[in-house]
Parts: structure tokens; sequence; C-alpha cells
């Protein structure tokens, strides 16, 4: 593990918003799930081992986030299978309890309220240079579009169906960051892996070129 931590890290890093604490946490817990669910295996089936990077993967995004909506509601929807809970407990350790409790607050983006108020005072220079009757017709569809738009959000999001209005866009905004981020990582990951895979293969054909040698 600590080797292929390593190589990972020789890889360069491309800007991302998610923190370097953020990509550390995931890291940590991701590597941890691989190895307490035994994905290296040779008993495990292609599919088990799909399964158990997604939950390590899902699992170690939410950690890393923290107390998030979203965050909370993967981790309480994986725990309601039996399977999952003594994974789950291992990976998460003493973040299990915290991580399946409701959270009542979210964690707040600054940008969402500007682009919240941008939107609101556009929508509004529309409407006044518009004449009545029109500017109604106007107003009733674009409320309908955002009660469209806001469901699929609510279906789209994990514990989405709890949240309104900027609750809802601070949660999806940071959801879609730490999406970005575990895709991102994993990508390096498996980078590292395969590296780790040739560096390996080429130690051994090495030896086995010396031994080849040694004998005659």
């Amino acid at each position: 593990m600590p080797r292929l931590l390593s190589l990972y890290l020789a890889f360069p890093i491309t800007t991302m918003q998610a923190s370097n604490t953020f990509k550390q946490a995931f890291l940590k817990r991701m590597l941890l799930g691989l190895q307490l669910a035994g994905v290296s295996s040779k008993c495990m089936t292609i599919q088990e081992r799909k399964s158990a990077i997604k939950l390590s993967a899902d699992v170690a995004m939410a950690c890393a986030r923290g107390s998030t909506n979203w965050s909370r509601a993967i981790v309480t929807d994986l725990s309601k299978q039996e399977k999952n809970k003594v994974l789950l407990r291992s990976i998460l350790g003493k973040d299990f309890e915290r991580l399946i409790k409701p959270c009542h607050h979210t964690w707040k983006i600054p940008r969402s309220k500007k682009i919240l108020k941008r939107s609101f005072r556009e929508c509004s220079r529309r409407r006044k240079g518009l004449r009545a009757p029109h500017g109604l017709a106007t107003s009733v569809l674009a409320r309908v579009l955002v009660k469209k738009r806001t469901q699929v959000l609510k279906r789209l999001i994990p514990g989405g169906e709890y949240l309104d209005g900027s609750y809802l866009l601070d949660e999806t905004l940071d959801y879609a960051i730490s999406l970005r981020a575990q895709v991102d990582l994993m990508q390096r990951l498996s980078k590292a892996f395969e590296a780790s895979k040739l560096g390996s293969h080429n130690v051994c054909t090495l030896q086995a070129r010396g031994d080849s040698y040694a004998d005659k």
C-alpha cells in the first residue's frame, strides 16, 4: 500500500476544486476499503470485485467530505444492507455512528448565493421589460420549469428529497465537486496500480535474465 500511494503521488495533479485534505482523506479510506474488502483475492468474482471497489469509493468520498446531507445519505443507504455494515464500520471507525445520523444543516458554498442573486436580478430585469400579461405568463412558465428542474436535482443528489432552495443548490455543487475529485483520484490510483504491476514485472524479468546468465 505505501508503495502504491507513493507511485500515485508521483503523477502530476491537475487543478481541482476539491481540497488537498479531501484528496488525502479519500485516498486513505479508499485504500483501507480495498484492503479490507480483499479485492486482490483470487477467490473474488469480477462482479464482487467491482461492487467492493464501488462501495469503497463511495464510502471514502462520503467520509472525506464529512457532514453534508448527501454524504450521510450515502452511508445510511449503504448501511441498510447487512452485508455492508461490517465493512462500513471497519472503514469508517468512529465516524460510522456520526455519518448515519440525520444532518439538520448543510455546508454553505458562498458562490451559490451569488449565483442565486444574479439569477433573481436577471429575472427581475427581464420582467420589468415585458408587458404585464406576457410577463405574467413568462413568470408562471419560469416557476414551472424551476420546479421540474428542482425535482430532477432532488432525484440525483443523495438525500436531495429532504432539501429545497439554496440548500439543494449548495448540496448539488458540493456533490458535483466531490464526484469530479473521486473520478480523478480513482483514475490516478488506477494508473499508479498499473505502474506498480509493470515495475514488478520488469523486476521479475531482470531477475530471470540474471539467473539465466548465471547458469551459463
